[in-house]
């Protein structure tokens, strides 16, 4: 392991409305962790960050609100994850209708998440979490106003914001968080480069190391192929010509996607490694308690072909990246019962599965949040559901939960962000879904 660290300078309904004013009242009247706390702890530990000596500094600490101790942890699980395989809605009747191949039967042995939904098999590894009620799942969730290719969608994410078109903003959100709950103090550990937490006055890299690599996507039987191709081939005419074309352009199609989903998981820690790493995370978190924030990314959804359903490529990405959610868990130990993490994609997956057995970049997909302070054992958010006018665009999952909307509380009753601080934030944004109160 080894770690380095880098400064900064600062740089930047269906609910109504008194609903919310009632939910953010609420939260104003949690008692929050006075500043001198955060000063005495920050002095402790922070020698790799800048000069604290002045006035400036001291009084930026006294005013500090982060609530010693508490940490919040995203897990980016970068492709694209499929939701509907996540968090399978198998009580709805046109779930196997889009999905003949890649659709999990009811009795394929995953837990039963309440509300007609089961969580993947391979997944088996948070089971227990929910069963204690310290998992909770959130379907049809994303940014509303995202795009749906890998690279301004992650822009976005790193933004806070689908207003950045995927232009890369001149800070990222976490950056954003770290400074309003610490200001120049604030310390957090990373693993992975992200714009997510640009603008961060201090980070620590956790180096991942070298560890297991994608096995790559599968592609079909191109022996099936080849045989058709040569029967067609001795018949001649017309129908061995169109056969020809029409292989070639689908050779060339999957091509493009196996291109694109190499270059989604660039940057992020394979799901094989992370199913190790997690726990080593988890342990580094658990010494560096001073720090508020933490982010890693997990590679390996981006699944446009050989998805597969209970078994295949998909679960295996699955069972991987729930090892190492419960591995960071209990590597924190006793600090799991401070530590709130929370896994989502940049974005989910079509509704209908493709021409490969996979399914393409779409819209609405789930998001995880789990840890000791989580009120979990349960299902949050609305259900669009897969009816055709339900969809969005008529493809995708429509997006049900804004994922700052998920984030906004946790970083307000967990983390004790002061609420009028949520701006800053997430710029532009306000609060118009039902805050879930997914943390206790």
């Amino acid at each position: 392991m080894s770690a380095q660290t880098r400064e900064y300078g600062r740089v930047g309904g269906k609910v109504r409305r008194r609903d919310v004013l009632r939910w953010l009242a609420g939260i104003g009247a949690l008692g929050l962790v006075p500043g001198p706390a955060l000063a005495r702890k920050a002095g402790r530990s922070s020698g790799e960050g800048k000069a604290e000596a002045g006035g400036k500094g001291r009084e930026t600490a006294a005013k500090a609100p982060w609530r010693t101790g508490k940490q919040l942890v995203v897990v980016l699980l970068q492709g694209g994850p499929d939701g509907l395989s996540v968090a399978a809605p198998v009580a709805d009747p046109l779930y196997p209708f889009l999905r003949p191949t890649t659709a999990l039967p009811a009795d394929c042995g995953g837990v039963d998440l309440g509300s007609g939904f089961l969580l993947h098999p391979a997944l088996s590894a948070l089971a227990p979490l929910f069963a204690k009620k310290q998992l909770a799942v959130i379907p049809a969730c994303a940014m509303p106003g995202q795009g749906t290719s890998h690279g301004p969608a992650l822009a976005q994410f790193a933004a806070g914001t689908p207003t950045a078109q995927g232009k890369r903003s001149q800070s990222g959100w976490l950056g954003r968080l770290a400074l309003a709950l610490a200001g120049e103090r604030s310390q957090m550990l990373v693993a992975c480069q992200s714009d997510a937490y640009d603008g961060a006055p201090h980070y620590t890299m956790i180096a991942p190391g070298r560890g297991e690599s994608l096995p790559g996507l599968p592609v079909e039987d191109q022996a099936l192929f080849a045989a058709v191709g040569r029967l067609y081939g001795e018949t001649g005419g017309a129908l061995g010509k169109a056969f020809a074309a029409g292989r070639e352009d689908r050779q060339e199609v999957l091509a493009k996607l196996l291109e694109e989903s190499r270059r989604a998981a660039g940057g992020a820690i394979p799901a094989p490694h992370f199913a190790e790493f997690g726990q080593h995370f988890g342990r580094e978190l658990a010494k560096r308690r001073d720090a508020a924030l933490g982010f890693v990314s997990v590679g390996g959804f981006d699944t446009h072909s050989g998805q597969g359903a209970a078994k295949g490529y998909l679960a295996d990405r699955l069972r991987e990246t729930g090892q190492g959610l419960a591995g960071m868990l209990a590597g924190l130990g006793q600090a799991a019962e401070d530590t709130v993490i929370v896994a989502l994609g940049e974005f989910g997956r079509s509704a209908r599965e493709n021409a490969f057995g996979g399914t393409d970049n779409g819209l609405g997909g789930v998001m995880l949040v789990l840890g000791g302070p989580v009120v979990g054992g349960r299902i949050y958010g609305e259900w669009p559901g897969l009816a055709g006018h339900r969809l969005a665009g008529g493809r995708d999952v429509a997006v049900a939960t804004d994922w700052r909307d998920v984030i906004a509380p946790i970083a307000v009753r967990h983390l004790g962000l002061p609420e009028k601080k949520v701006g800053d934030v997430f710029p532009g944004f306000a609060p118009v879904s039902a805050p879930p109160g997914i943390v206790g």
